[in-house]
This record gives C-alpha cells, structure tokens and sequence, in this order.
C-alpha cells in the first residue's frame, strides 16, 4: 500500500498545488498541505514503515519547492528543522523512550554505535550484503562463470535478497561495473525526469515528472546505501 500510496500524494499535490499556484506561500494553503499530507503519513507509519514515512515527506518537501514555494519560508523551515531533528535523536537513543518501536531504536544504535556489541545483531544483514558485493570483485561470478560461492541468490546468506538487498545479488554476480551501471541508469532515469518536467507546459506535469524522479533517486540512493 505504500508504493501505491507514493503515486496517489504525488497526483493529489500535484493537482492541489496547481489550483494554489498564486497563493501557495500564504500559511492557509500551506497548513492545508501539511494536514492532507499528515493524514497518509499516520497510515505509513502505522504499517510500522518508519523508511517510507520519512520517503514520502522528503518526496513531498520536493514537490513544495517545484511549485514554488519561497526561499525564505524554506531557510525558517530549516532553521526550525535541524534543532528539531538533533532533539528528536537525543530522545530516540534512550533505552525507555516511547516515541519509536524498540528494533527501530536498534537499528539506529547500530548505525550510530556499529563497534557496539549489544547492536550487532543489526548489522549483520548489511555486513553479510557488503561481503557478498564485494565478492564481485570487478566483473561478477555471473560473467566470469565462478558459481562455486553463489551465496546471496541460491542461499539465504542475505535474507530477502529479492527486496531491500537487490543490490547485493547485482554486485555478486555483476561486480563493481555491473553496480556501477545500475547507479548510472538510476541516475539517467532521474534526469530524464526533471528534464521532461522542465519541459512540462503546467505546473502540474512539472510536479509529477520531478515527484517520480525524485522517489526514483531518494529510493535507490536509501536502499543502495543500506546494502552497502
């Protein structure tokens, strides 16, 4: 439901902002768009799916600045951010706090204490994926026809490799050109996309082309940084 609901709140925003384009920076439109996008957000939280909560608002923070939205309300939205975020981590690294689920506080703690002990069970999906990338090499086991250690596509050394941890297959068995060429592909992908939206006749076609390059970019940068 939530890659579903990403091309929804990209059509709707797109469609909303379009009918605001003369008054999209008073507070009115703004506190609109805040509530309507809070309302799929509880949802995507809920699932619990913290990854695409925090997708879904960097899609949209995107979709604002394409429609316009003044540099001046974007450094206060920042200025406001950032303190925001610091205290929010503070809170979220304390052993008895209730503003996340515990496996997410432990997947934080072992991206912020991976020498930890107590954290390491976390990381040892990514530890695996990274080991089987690396054992790619330059050109890959497919290419080079070695299947003696084909771990992440007929094992479950990498578990559900075929979702988050694709990358991990693609650089076993096509190395580092191989990953190499998907980055390039994503990238060109995205590209294409804000090139066609600058070419888009309303704002409404310039929304949705930059809506769905940037969930092509966010979503692989996010998971390519995972399997790595």
């Amino acid at each position: 439901p939530t890659e579903l609901s990403k091309i929804i709140i990209i059509l709707f925003f797109a469609k909303f902002f379009m009918d605001h384009e003369e008054d999209l920076n008073t507070l009115k439109v703004l506190a609109e768009a805040a509530v309507l996008l809070a309302i799929p957000l509880v949802l995507i939280y809920a699932q619990p799916d913290m990854k695409n909560t925090i997708m879904v608002t960097l899609v949209f923070c995107i979709l604002l600045y394409m429609a316009g939205l003044r540099y001046r309300i974007i450094g206060g939205a920042i200025l406001i951010a950032i303190p925001l975020i610091i205290i929010l981590l503070s809170i979220v690294v304390q052993p008895d706090q209730k503003l996340i689920q515990d496996y997410q506080r432990k997947r934080i703690m072992s991206f912020l204490y991976p020498e930890n002990e107590e954290y390491s069970e976390n990381i040892e999906q990514q530890n695996n994926s990274k080991t089987a990338i690396a054992s790619g090499e330059l050109v890959g086991k497919k290419l080079t026809g070695d299947d003696s250690t084909s771990s992440v596509n007929e094992s479950n050394f990498v578990a559900e490799n075929q979702t988050d941890f694709i990358f991990a297959v693609a650089g076993e068995e096509y190395g580092f050109i191989g990953c190499t060429t998907i980055i390039l592909l994503l990238l060109a992908i995205a590209l294409e996309c804000i090139r066609m939206g600058l070419r888009a006749k309303d704002l409404s076609g310039k929304i949705i082309c930059c809506g769905m390059g940037s969930i092509v970019a966010f979503q692989s940068f996010l998971n390519i940084c995972v399997a790595t």
